[in-house]
């Protein structure tokens, strides 16, 4: 009986994935997010002739603005997972969406390009952080069999909300400068609250119940045993179950008060007795023990036994504590990190490589979206024009999310997410290589439909190959270092490029570089491919050489 019991208790809370429902809500709550944080960071580059000319900054200096967003952005991505993790992506992305549109609101107001760096860059880009973590991790917790497809759906957002905001965020420009578009931003960001109370927790759908129909099962036997051989009639004085929150609560049989010389239906304080009919009955959660008392008397011997097992309970609950690598005597604010549970997965040979090739892929993709419009105004393109290849750029993005998410959600694809990956990877690279050789709009307006294509691509399966690669335990925290992965990379690769057009004059050394990055991403992940199809093959020959001497 006690072992039943025992092992109900012990049985974990399981959320299993809806697959649809309030998830679809989630998935619109991430696409908005995703408009407020990515899209609006790709706009910044709207602004950047602007900023150079009305602080009359070189290319590099004027550069580091979208640097420190992005940067900011990707940095605090694993203070975002940490913070949803203990308090609620709700809230998590509430804070997020304040301090981003505060932060944008204060750079309307910037007399200086360095006072731009604090606002837009640092506290603009902590908020992003904030909401942009957790809105993907949530879509994940509802989705398993349609994961790829909700993903592409959410990080839509980016495209469509390049698409529409290019052309809005130009026209405010011209009608109410820089200044007025910055401030109008503000209040679109704040959006994000709304985002934010979108993301409704999962409920658990398997656990504790488990461990109440055990304990029924318990009471089946001592039913089963208490009755009188040959007689089908229950005894009168039948037990009585109910479970109870606290260790030293009683479950107390018909009669047992008047054994204790208690009064009827009364307790010392510290005890509780609950009734064992009615609404209340079995409503609390089985937590350490629950004492059985059978008969009519509580005797010496029986609590004896009942501290006996509630220490052996508890030196149990210590041993699983230190099997999750917590300290279960350690303050509260000492448990909200936890090493090995919430970075265990750093150590994954899959999750090295991706991220080896993750910091490659992450120097390469912000230059042509910050530098795309400057180029084209510099080929001798209209402002407008210009900023209409943000939009194609955008509109294309959206194709590449749809559709690479619901080609890698096939089941006969699933295997080749990786694969998909790398490709779309490798196309970006000799894209860029191209880009210098085009020198009007037409060339242009292609490339920003290829390249944005397969930048739809990639973006929609980085949260999938992450999950693939560290499963959904981790996923909150591995999205973080992987978006944390992006800081450095972002933060340097837009001075550097601009450093390269002030030495050179030309934009050909920064898209160069920017397609070698790429292209080297994509290598290391296809080295990595092969080694494993190799070790793979030669231990599948090991093992048929083995079996046929066995044969022999």
């Amino acid at each position: 009986m006690q072992e039943k019991m025992e092992k109900g208790k012990e049985s974990p809370e399981v959320t299993t994935p809806p697959e649809g429902g309030w998830g679809w809500m989630v998935v619109a709550g991430c696409f908005l997010a995703t408009i407020c944080t990515r899209a609006v960071t790709r706009c910044v580059a709207m602004f950047f002739v602007e900023f150079q000319l009305h602080f009359e900054r070189d290319y590099s200096t004027t550069a580091w603005i979208h640097s420190l967003i992005d940067c900011t952005t990707m940095f605090c991505a694993p203070l975002g997972s940490f913070l949803a993790d203990r308090l609620s992506c709700r809230a998590t992305m509430m804070l997020g969406g304040l301090m981003s549109s505060i932060g944008l609101v204060l750079s309307c107001f910037a007399s200086r390009l360095e006072h731009l760096y604090v606002s837009l860059g640092i506290l603009a880009g902590v908020g992003f952080a904030l909401n942009f973590t957790p809105s993907i991790a949530m879509v994940g917790r509802y989705f398993s069999e349609k994961k790829a497809l909700a993903y592409g759906i959410a990080l839509s957002g980016s495209g469509i909300g390049t698409f529409i905001l290019a052309p809005v965020i130009q026209l405010l420009i011209d009608q109410y400068s820089w200044r007025g578009a910055m401030l109008v931003l503000g209040g679109f960001v704040s959006n994000l609250c709304v985002c934010g109370a979108l993301m409704r927790p999962v409920q658990p759908r398997t656990g504790q119940r488990a461990g109440q129909s055990d304990v029924g099962d318990v009471e089946q036997e001592v039913d089963a045993k208490e009755e009188p051989s040959g007689h089908g009639v229950e005894d009168p004085k039948s037990l009585e179950i109910s479970s109870f929150s606290r260790t030293q609560s009683l479950l107390i049989a018909n009669g047992a008060l008047q054994s204790c010389e208690l009064e009827e239906r009364q307790l010392p304080p510290g005890k509780v007795a609950l009734p064992a009919n009615g609404p209340e009955a079995g409503s609390t959660d089985i937590k350490l023990a629950e004492c059985i008392l059978l008969g009519k008397k509580l005797t010496a011997n029986m609590l004896g036994e009942l501290q006996v097992s509630d220490a052996k309970l508890t030196k149990r609950v210590q041993d699983v504590h230190n099997a999750k690598g917590e300290d279960v005597n350690s303050p509260g604010c000492c448990r909200w990190l936890q090493p090995r549970r919430d970075f265990g997965f750093l150590l994954i040979p899959d999750f090295m490589i991706w991220s080896l090739s993750f910091l490659f892929m992450a120097y390469a993709c912000s230059t042509p979206v910050v530098y795309l419009v400057p180029y084209a105004i510099s080929q001798g393109v209209e402002s407008k024009q210009a900023a209409f290849l943000m939009s194609i750029f955008g509109i294309s993005g959206i194709v590449g999310n749809i559709t690479f998410g619901w080609i890698a959600d096939r089941k006969c694809l699933n295997r080749y997410r990786m694969l998909s990956f790398m490709v779309s990877v490798a196309v970006e690279g000799l894209c860029c290589w191209s880009l210098p050789l085009l020198h009007s709009f037409a060339p242009l307006a292609l490339f920003a439909v290829v390249y944005g294509y397969f930048e739809g691509a990639y973006v929609a399966l980085i949260p999938v190959v992450t999950s693939d690669a560290v499963g959904s335990d981790y996923l909150n925290s591995a999205l973080g270092v992987v978006y944390f992965l992006h800081a450095i990379p972002y933060l340097v690769s837009p001075p550097i490029g601009g450093w390269l057009v002030d030495v050179t004059g030309n934009y050909a050394g920064t898209f160069f570089l920017s397609g070698t990055t790429f292209i080297f991403s994509s290598v290391v992940l296809a080295v990595a491919m092969l080694v494993r199809h190799s070790w793979k093959t030669s231990l599948s020959c090991l093992k048929r050489a083995e079996c046929q001497q066995d044969i022999i």
